[in-house]
């Protein structure tokens, strides 16, 4: 029953990492575009820097899973190695459970941002304005699905404590 979850679950971890590096890449090319037209051509776009800063927005948020999942996110483990390593598996739990806690109360906090969005029909003040929650629906999914990877980290037979007691999730 929940197998099919988690395979859903990874699946769109994956398909929001491979447009994160699609995001990476309008930014690649809006920044070269812009740096050729506006110095070769003496002919600046209106596009370049809206379409950067949204890129950059978007492809943090739909990366930020795969980076979660992965367990490439910084850490500060001084203090998990100092504890016994019986003792750094409960610590790598209460960890998980935190980053939970926190993921799932801005999952909220931005859930309900959205829909004031929607409702008050908020608009992006640029050159072209447009819906602002068509950016920022991509802050809650970042944010959610990061929060699902922590509940699923929860599982406590899965916590290894290895060398240096640095935990990993398998």
């Amino acid at each position: 029953m929940l197998r099919p979850i988690l395979w859903v679950h990874d699946r769109l971890t994956d398909l929001g990492f491979q447009l994160g590096k699609l995001c990476l890449a309008v930014i690649l090319f809006s920044y070269c575009y812009e740096v050729v037209a506006r110095y070769l051509f003496n002919a600046p776009t209106w596009w370049a820097d809206e379409a950067v800063s949204y890129s950059l927005c978007i492809g943090c948020f739909l990366m930020m899973p795969h980076v979660t999942r992965e367990k490439g996110h910084v850490a500060v483990t001084f203090l998990l190695e100092m504890i016994p390593a019986e003792k750094a598996k409960p610590a790598h739990w209460v960890i998980y459970l935190i980053g939970f806690l926190v993921c799932a109360a801005a999952t909220w906090v931005n859930l309900d941002e959205n829909i004031r969005q929607v409702v008050n029909d908020v608009h992006m003040m640029k050159v072209k304005p447009f819906p602002k929650y068509y950016i920022s629906v991509f802050i809650t999914f970042g944010f959610g699905m990061s929060a699902l990877h922590y509940l699923r980290m929860l599982d406590y037979r899965k916590i290894v404590v290895t060398g240096a007691n640095t935990g990993s999730y398998e």
